[in-house]
């Protein structure tokens, strides 16, 4: 079993306070001292004040998990508060498939049962376009209950299948930001799956064609690899922001929603405070105000 690299992260409370006190000490506190914050921790206390005010427009609640390039936790809320997963379950599917074929027990030219697609094209239809059909038919072909038992093994023990409860290609599962980010982190540092099937899963992540939520809310010049999910009343975007050669992992999961058209509009105020959170900590160091 992989020990998971979540468990340096453990014991999250609201970072709110958190980055406020680290602000405080930067400048000097009772003192009043003239040493300037670094810009990540200003860009974190703003950030996190900015998501707060958010929370309060989500109608249900809102959990979050920001991590920085070398994968310290920047900010999290509601980290380890189960979700309703929706399509982000293709996620830990997609790693279960792709170590399969690792280890040589099935092969990505393999045809899926029921699907009439090979395993790369069905992996490729699941990621960049969130397609229903492919998801249910590489679950049932690895086997819902072991899929799950994988995703355990791996360490993302929060992260459960239940496709009994859902319609004939719409798998019910939950999840949480925790296990969605760290699930990012260790992709992107190539800690889950071979050097291939590294590359490939991100191609198909940063081939994603469901831009509606957070890349709703970025310039241009900002990357990203990312998985939606959706359903009525959930809406989650997950991935890793690219901007000026630094990724940061981001998973923000939602519920309460009444339609997706409620959910939209708050998508793009979040992706646009993230990228300023990005912009602010990448921005050099003001120099510290003279005593």
């Amino acid at each position: 079993m992989r020990t998971s690299s979540r468990g340096a992260r453990a014991g999250r409370t609201a970072v709110l306070g958190l980055a406020l006190a680290l602000l405080l000490g930067a400048c000097g506190g009772e003192q009043g001292g003239t040493t300037a914050a670094p810009p990540a921790e200003t860009a974190a206390v703003d950030l996190a004040r900015s998501l707060e005010d958010l929370a309060g427009e989500v109608p249900g609640e809102l959990g979050v998990v920001l991590l920085d390039p070398e994968g310290g936790e920047v900010l999290a809320r509601n980290a380890d508060r189960p979700f309703t997963s929706a399509s982000l379950y293709k996620l830990f599917l997609a790693h279960a498939v792709l170590d399969e074929a690792d280890r040589g027990a099935l092969a990505l030219s393999d045809a899926v049962p029921e699907l009439g697609l090979t395993v790369e094209q069905a992996l490729d239809v699941m990621i960049s376009w969130s397609d229903n059909a492919s998801g249910a038919a590489l679950g049932r072909w690895l086997g819902w209950k072991e899929v799950e038992a994988f995703a355990h093994e791996q360490g993302f023990t929060a992260t459960t299948f239940d496709p009994g409860t859902g319609s004939e290609d719409v798998v019910a599962m939950t999840t949480t930001p925790a296990d969605v980010a760290d699930l990012l982190d260790r992709l992107r540092r190539g800690e889950l799956l071979s050097g291939s099937s590294t590359a490939l899963l991100l191609g198909f992540l940063e081939e994603q064609h469901l831009d509606y939520a957070l890349s709703s809310g970025f310039s241009p010049d900002v990357g990203f690899a990312h998985k939606t999910g959706l359903l009525q009343d959930v809406s989650h975007d997950a991935g890793i922001v690219e901007l000026g050669g630094q990724g940061y992992v981001v998973a923000v999961l939602t519920d309460g929603w009444s339609d997706y058209e409620e959910s939209a509009p708050w998508f793009g105020d979040a992706g646009r405070e993230i990228e300023a959170y990005v912009r602010g900590a990448a921005a050099p160091a003001r120099p510290a105000a003279a005593p």
